[in-house]
Order: structure tokens, then sequence, then C-alpha cells
């Protein structure tokens, strides 16, 4: 089902129906219906999945204390003790870098290898679960019951991964696209509107830059997530034909897919907002046992938040493809 010629952006619909009830033609209150339909079912499966979100939260736990936990201890060696350094840091001075860089050169240079290797070690663990995740949410949309969900996951996390590194690799060339266009856009933009400050950081130029940089991101992470709907429901296939089967769909229900992604992400970035609000609220806490571990128990609701929402992602986009699809098979 395409969008017509002058018809508006559903990704704007969902957001005027949503929050301030415009009332809309009928084709477009259907279109806005699925697509919230599609969140509040792959919200549903994710809940019906909890340990994923457990998988997810863990995953990211892990790989980010393995990579910061070593730069922590030598920003606490250098500053923590020192009460006046400390107060310091809470604006930057640049001396203070150079004198860190150049005391822990020896081993900045260790740690500098030890990130890319562990960096390159949770990519390729995050294609293998990446598997499980899709495989789970995919049972879960067509209401298969699984006795033993976790031995499932892992069954699906080893049958998917040449695939989901493949996609991988063909994201990886996406994404360099997405950048030699963006760098097209710049040349153009700059000799049109001029090139400008490198620190007009909230003008509209920059804003504008940003905006395109931001959009040709989205679009390519949009193309990989559907990349994997079309393999985990198309295994059998070759690989050439369910990337054709996967951007003939895209072509077909792109703002559809766009609109929903949209609304995804603007649900995210409240929770990151409100998160920052909470956290300019803590800062007049005082730094107690009790302050903490209350600052600490709000960043960890946020890394489970995210995980779970993350998971949304996939299983709402799940739940608009089989939707999309059955009404196309229902048209005479």
């Amino acid at each position: 089902m395409s969008k017509q010629s002058g018809d508006p952006d559903p990704a704007g619909l969902v957001l005027l129906y949503c929050w301030f009830r415009v009332p809309l033609p009928k084709d477009h209150r259907h279109t806005v219906m699925v697509i919230l339909n599609s969140v509040t079912i792959g919200i549903k499966n994710v809940w019906s999945n909890k340990f994923l979100i457990g998988i997810m939260y863990l995953f990211k736990l892990a790989f980010s204390f393995i990579l910061l936990a070593p730069l922590y201890l030598m920003f606490s060696a250098s500053f923590g003790a020192n009460v006046k350094t400390s107060n310091l840091l809470r604006s930057f001075d640049f001396s203070l870098l150079i004198d860190f860089i150049y005391h822990w050169r020896q081993t900045l240079s260790i740690y500098l290898l030890m990130f890319f290797l562990v960096f390159f070690l949770a990519i390729i663990v995050y294609i293998f679960l990446s598997g499980g995740f899709w495989g789970i949410l995919k049972d879960q949309s067509k209401n298969k019951e699984e006795n033993s969900k976790i031995e499932k996951f892992f069954a699906y996390c080893g049958k998917y991964f040449w695939g989901m590194f493949k996609i991988a690799l063909l994201l990886v060339a996406f994404y360099l696209i997405a950048f030699f266009l963006f760098l097209f856009f710049l040349t153009i933009f700059n000799s049109v509107a001029g090139k400008g400050s490198l620190f007009e950081i909230t003008s509209g130029r920059s804003v504008a830059k940003i905006s395109i940089l931001a959009f040709l991101f989205l679009l390519v992470n949009i193309i990989g997530d559907y990349l994997r709907i079309f393999y985990i429901q198309n295994f059998e296939e070759r690989f050439l034909e369910l990337v054709k089967k996967a951007f003939r769909f895209l072509l077909t229900n792109f703002f559809r897919a766009l609109g929903l992604y949209y609304l995804l992400s603007f649900v995210l970035m409240l929770a990151i907002l409100l998160y920052v609000g909470v956290d300019k609220v803590m800062e007049g806490i005082p730094k107690a046992t009790l302050g903490i571990l209350l600052v600490f128990l709000v960043q960890q609701i946020l890394c489970i938040f995210r995980a779970f929402w993350r998971l949304v992602y996939y299983s709402s986009q799940i739940v608009l493809v089989d939707k999309l699809l059955m009404e196309k098979e229902s048209l005479p």
C-alpha cells in the first residue's frame, strides 16, 4: 500500500492524532491505527518475553563495565583523592587532560588496543544474540507457544548468526554510502548557504546539517531492521531474494515504516529528556551513600528502559510487517 501523492506524512499524523486528537480522514486514520496497534502489540510481545530485556541489559552492562572500568580506575587514581582537583573537573580544563594523558601514556596505549578488541567482540556477540531476539519476537508475533524459550533463544542465535552477520556487513556499506551522501549534501549546502563557523552549534545551518545526517543514519537503521525481519521470515530463501523483498516492502510502505520509527524514537527522546531533568534535580542531593545509590538506581532504570525499548523497536516492526502483508493478501 503506497503513499498517494499529496498525502500527509504518517509520521506527523500519528503525533497529531495522539496529542491533539485531530480528526483524520478514514484512510489516514487507518494508517495511524495500524502504527499505534503495532506499537501496542509490540510492547505486549516484549513484556511476554521479559527475559529478553534481562539478556539485553546484562549484555550492555557487561561490556560497558569491561570498557569503562579501567578508565574509571585511572581517573580515580589521578583525581579521586584530591578534592580540589575533583572540583576543577566540574568544568573542562585542558591542562588536566594533557597531564592525565602524559601520566598514563603507556597504560592508555594498552587500553586503546583493549578497547578496540572488546568493542569488536561486543559487536560479534550482539550480532549473535540478535538472532535470538528477532527469532523469539517473531514467534511471539505468530502466537507460537514454546515451553523452553531460553533454549529456543540460543537455538535462534546459532541458526540466524551467519545471515545476521551478512546483514551487518551490508549495513557497513550502507553507512558509508550515507556518509558520502552527507558529504555531497554538505558541499552543496555550503556553496548555497555558506560554510559558517564550526562553533555555531545551535545555528539554523548546523541544525540542518545535523538533521540530514541523523535522517540518513536513521534510514540505514530502518533498512537494517527490515532486512532482519525478512531474513528470519524467509530463512530458507536465498539471501539476495530476501533483500529484494525487504526493499520492495520498504519502497511500498516507506512512510508507514518511517512513521512507526519516528513514533518510537519520539518516546525514547521523551524518556531521555525526563532522565536529564531528574539528573539535574539530583545534582543538589549530597553525595553521601544514599545519594550515590539513588543516582545509580536512576541510571540503571534508564538503561533497563532503553533495553526494553530497543526490543519494542524490533517487535513493533515485525507486527507492522505482518499486518501490512496480511492487508495486501486480503486485497482482491
